[in-house]
C-alpha cells in the first residue's frame, strides 16, 4: 500500500497529467467519486516477479538498475493505411511500441523501489518504418536516490534481440526478463543461481482475483489508477512531452 508521502506524490502527478491528458481524468474521477479504477499491471501479482522481489534483499544495498529491450521489426510495421499496427500510430497509441511495452517494465521497478521523480530521454526514428520513435535511451532517478537507465530499440537486428532488467546491489546482481520469462539469475558471493518460476495459465488471473477480493472488501488491490499514473508521467518525461 502507498505510504502517505507516496500517495501525496501520486496525487500531484495525477493532477499534473490531468491538465495535459484527457484520458488521465479516469483517475481523477475515481478519486472524486470513490468508484475504484484498476489498471492491468498484472505482472505485479505474477509468481515470477514476486520471486524477483523476494530475492532483492539478497543482493544488499541497491546501487543501480538498467532496462534493455531490443526487438526486430514486426511483420506489418512498414505498412500504411489500415494495415499499419495501431501500436505505432501516435494518434491512437500515444507513440510507438515504447508506450505499449515500457510501462510494464517501469511499473515493476517503481513497485520494487518507489517512485521515479526525475527522468530524461533521447528519442530517434532509425528504421523509418513509421513516424513514431523506434529507439529510446533514458536515465531516471528514484525518490530514494537510486539511479537507473534504459534503452529500447524496436528495429533491432534479430541477433541483438534482448529482454533484460539488471538490478545491481553491493552484494550481487539480479537479472530477469519482463516479456519472455527467462530464468531469473541471481549472482552473489556464492556464484550464479537460476530460478525457474512458472506462471499461471492465465497470467492476469492473480490480479483479477485480487480485484474481486477488493470489491468484496476481503483484500486491498494496490494496482489502481493512483499507483499506476506516475508511470505515464515517467514515459512522457522520457519522450519529452512534458
Amino acid at each position: 500500500m502507498l505510504l502517505n508521502s507516496e500517495t501525496d506524490y501520486a496525487i500531484r502527478i495525477v493532477s499534473c497529467l490531468a491538465k495535459k491528458k484527457e484520458q488521465t481524468s479516469a483517475s481523477v474521477i475515481s478519486k472524486e467519486t470513490g468508484v475504484p479504477c484498476f489498471v492491468a499491471y498484472y505482472r505485479r501479482y505474477l509468481p515470477y516477479f514476486r520471486k524477483v522481489e523476494e530475492l532483492i534483499p539478497r543482493i544488499g544495498k541497491i546501487i543501480n538498475v538498467h532496462i534493455r529491450l531490443a526487438q526486430p521489426p514486426r511483420e506489418f510495421d512498414g505498412s500504411t493505411g489500415s494495415n499499419m499496427p495501431w501500436r505505432v500510430q501516435a494518434n491512437i497509441a500515444g507513440g510507438g511500441y515504447f508506450y505499449d511495452l515500457a510501462p510494464h517494465q517501469l511499473d515493476l521497478l517503481q513497485h520494487y523501489f518507489g517512485y521515479i521523480i526525475e527522468a530524461k530521454g533521447y528519442t530517434a526514428n532509425r528504421g523509418g518504418l513509421y513516424e513514431a520513435e523506434d529507439s529510446i535511451s533514458a536515465t531516471f532517478r528514484f525518490d530514494s536516490g537510486l539511479v537507473g537507465s534504459g534503452s529500447w530499440c524496436f528495429v533491432a537486428h534479430e541477433s541483438a534481440q534482448e529482454d533484460r532488467i539488471e538490478i545491481i546491489g553491493d552484494k550481487g546482481m539480479i537479472c530477469f526478463s519482463v516479456f519472455t520469462y527467462e530464468p531469473i539469475a541471481l549472482h552473489d558471493a556464492e556464484g550464479r543461481h537460476e530460478f525457474v518460476v512458472p506462471n499461471p495459465e492465465h497470467v492476469q488471473q492473480p490480479l483479477i482475483e485480487n480485484i474481486v477480493h477488493h470489491l468484496q472488501k476481503k483484500d486491498i488491490c494496490t494496482c489502481n489508477g493512483l499507483s499506476a499514473t506516475p508511470t505515464n508521467w515517467v514515459m512522457d518525461r522520457i519522450l519529452g512531452k512534458i
